[in-house]
């Protein structure tokens, strides 16, 4: 009983502590120079503390009660670790090349190799190109996961009257692998901007499935104007493939990420499975 009223004692005390230390650091922001010097004095040698009460319950068997009490624990004192997202060294940014040597009229590519396309904006205001289909090369030497989709818009030149005011948005559809289902949760057209490479988080998809040659990924892509007739614009537009390397041929394999962890990417039903 005694083992367990000291744990108790302490799981209480840390609790104390930590409230001091919330109500110390809630009015730090307040309070005059001398003030905050005390304040964050006394910050410390809660800290330390802290550092000595984690070093006695892990001696004692109570690190699960102690971290309860210090609000860093899981649900009913468990502790949950995640590893991070695909990251440097697993994580690949596949280019996108246009089919064709003559895409559709409005785009200019520099032949089948070149990832950067041109797009020069329709005449009229809210007129929308043709489309123009892109898609990743054959990639023989690894096994490839698809986790997102990005684009990026830039070199915009604008009509004299507009200046520097953008006038051509990109418009992304159809994002299919081998002639699988869409893998965007949007049938028809969307703004690019939701996959834009500037965003600070990745879009999601309907499904991260694996990439393997002989099979390609392609993305219909399409360009809208902005401006009236005299607004002619121009502007460069890119595509990628956000990937994890599972398997390479001359680097061999990579622990996969956390949405690829057992069970999580096992589905139930579906025509594509």
């Amino acid at each position: 009983m005694s083992g367990h009223y000291g744990a108790d004692q302490q799981a209480a005390k840390v609790a104390k502590l930590v409230e001091k230390k919330a109500q110390l650091e809630a009015a730090l922001p307040v309070v005059d120079d001398n003030r905050a010097a005390a304040i964050e004095s006394r910050l410390d040698r809660i800290e330390a503390q802290l550092k000595k009460e984690i070093a006695h319950a892990q001696a004692i068997g109570n690190v699960a009660a102690i971290k309860a009490a210090m609000g860093i624990d899981g649900i009913g004192g468990l502790e949950f670790q995640a590893q991070a997202p695909a990251g440097v060294g697993r994580m690949v940014r596949l280019p996108f090349y246009a089919d064709s040597t003559s895409p559709a009229t409005g785009y200019t590519a520099g032949g089948t190799t070149a990832p950067v396309i041109n797009a020069a904006a329709p005449v009229a205001a809210d007129d929308q190109l043709g489309s123009i289909v892109l898609s990743t090369p054959q990639i023989s030497w690894a096994t490839l996961r698809i986790v997102g989709f990005e684009t990026e818009l830039q070199g915009q030149t604008a009509g004299t009257a507009s200046g520097s005011i953008p006038n051509i948005k990109l418009l992304v559809s159809d994002l299919k692998i081998g002639g699988g289902a869409n893998l965007f949760t949007h049938e028809d057209f969307a703004d690019g901007h939701i996959y834009d490479a500037d965003q600070p988080e990745f879009c999601g998809l309907r499904d991260y499935p694996i990439l393997k040659s002989p099979n390609v990924a392609q993305v219909t892509i399409s360009a809208v104007g902005l401006s009236s007739a005299a607004e002619v614009a121009t502007a460069q537009f890119s595509c990628a493939l956000l990937c994890e390397v599972l398997q390479d041929d001359n680097y061999g394999s990579h622990i996969p990420g956390p949405y690829a962890r057992k069970g999580a990417m096992v589905r139930r039903g579906g025509s594509f499975v």
